[in-house]
């Protein structure tokens, strides 16, 4: 006779203990916290731009013996050469030029504040924004809210060479167009800062910026904070990426 074996119930400890547990959900690895995206350029946006709402105008390039200073001045020649030239050390304030080649610099510490550049240059132009020219020449450029913007034929929006022996300065910045925003090689100054500096993307024939290597040297970059990539959305100027140190 077969017998039919009723099995005891497990005591409630066995049951526990046959119980398969999750492991716990590991914590999701922690991200840098990315570099926050400024709201806005504290550059002039076009030749328009509201602060320019007092300037007078003008049609003939200037000549500025040292320890000038010019403030709400619009220029609109087009004869190739350079519209205003610092001799010396002078302030260029709220002043906006059209022309075919903008700003020289013979020498000292030059000012240029709330500056609008439009350049557009033609065949055999060399078609600057600002051209740093005086060999041997010392002093310091500090260019501040202000606008660099090649069209045409044109080097750079700010370029620098030839022995001038300054130091370069840039502070809420833009640059767009031209073979490049800006060209500084070894010989064009002792260093070079950049903060709050941005770079229209696609708007250069070669490269945003330049500081070209000439048998191991380069010019010392002191500073470089928060240098980005800009873009136009319709008349929006929109901020973007953080473009890394060179």
């Amino acid at each position: 006779m077969r017998y039919l074996m009723m099995m005891a119930p497990l005591p409630a400890w066995a049951v526990i203990a046959q119980m398969v547990v999750p492991a716990p959900t590991p914590a999701p690895a922690s991200q840098p916290t990315p570099e926050p995206v400024p709201s806005s350029a504290g550059v002039p946006l076009s030749f328009n731009d509201p602060v320019y709402a007092n300037v007078k105008s003008g049609t003939s390039s200037i000549t500025l013996p040292p320890d000038s200073a010019r403030t709400d001045l619009s220029i609109i020649e087009n004869s190739g050469d350079p519209t205003i030239v610092c001799k010396g050390s002078c302030s260029l304030t709220r002043v906006r030029i059209q022309s075919r080649e903008g700003v020289r610099c013979i020498s000292g510490n030059i000012n240029l504040t709330w500056v609008y550049i439009a350049a557009t240059g033609v065949e055999g132009d060399h078609a600057d924004g600002v051209q740093c020219y005086g060999p041997g020449s010392t002093g310091t450029v500090t260019v501040k809210n202000s606008t660099f913007k090649m069209a045409g034929v044109t080097t750079a929006g700010y370029f620098s060479a030839d022995y001038w022996r300054g130091s370069h300065v840039f502070e809420n910045v833009l640059f767009e167009g031209g073979s490049f925003g800006l060209r500084i090689p070894p010989d064009g100054g002792s260093s070079v800062s950049l903060k709050d500096v941005y770079f229209v993307r696609g708007s250069f024939r070669y490269r945003p910026f330049l500081f070209d290597v000439v048998n191991g040297r380069r010019i010392d970059i002191v500073q470089w904070e928060n240098v980005r990539w800009a873009s136009w959305q319709g008349d929006r100027l929109v901020l973007g990426d953080l473009i890394p140190r060179p």
